[in-house]
């Protein structure tokens, strides 16, 4: 089930390691062109791959898209990346290399922060894209309730009387 509870001004996201970043919301039109950011990035490493596999030049620089992890976590890589550079308009805790001076927010910069520090990426793209929502929701629909039970199933069993006799142990029944 989902509730139609859009985001419609943009928002501020914590990555942790002191930075938070301003996003507007994750529409479909963005997820789209980070997608379509994606397939390009991926296109172009596969045919610079293979114009230099063809001709016998070295391809030791380019990421080896004849294996399919490597394929996969490139996509990931790309999708996290252009959904950034659609997404961040604004950002706290990212400061230039040479200096104590916010950097700017630009492609190139995102692009840094998004390839620099795996953590980060995954954050953003956890939280940016609602799996974090979608965790937590699942686990309030599939836990147990406190007294153990699961919260859709009806208790079959009867409460026990408070003066109930102990069911001896294996050592008690021997003696006796």
């Amino acid at each position: 089930m989902l509730k139609l509870n859009i985001q419609t001004e943009p928002y501020w996201i914590d990555l942790g390691l002191g930075v938070r970043v301003k996003v507007r919301p994750c529409t479909s039109p963005i997820f789209y062109a980070a997608r379509a950011f994606m397939n390009k990035r991926l296109q172009d490493i596969g045919e610079e791959y293979r114009k230099r596999k063809e001709i016998g030049a070295s391809v030791d620089d380019l990421p080896d898209v004849e294996n399919p992890e490597i394929r996969e976590a490139l996509a990931e890589e790309y999708l996290a990346r252009g959904l950034a550079r659609s997404a961040i308009i604004d950002w706290d805790g990212i400061l230039e290399s040479d200096g104590d001076d916010k950097a700017p927010v630009t492609p190139e910069k995102i692009d840094e922060l998004m390839t620099g520090f795996w953590s980060i990426a995954a954050s953003f793209s956890q939280q940016y894209t609602g799996v974090r929502e979608l965790i937590e929701a699942e686990k309030k629909d599939s836990s147990a309730v406190p007294n153990g039970t699961s919260g859709t199933v009806q208790a079959t069993a009867e409460t026990a009387p408070k003066r109930a006799k102990v069911a001896r142990s294996k050592k008690t029944a021997r003696k006796a």
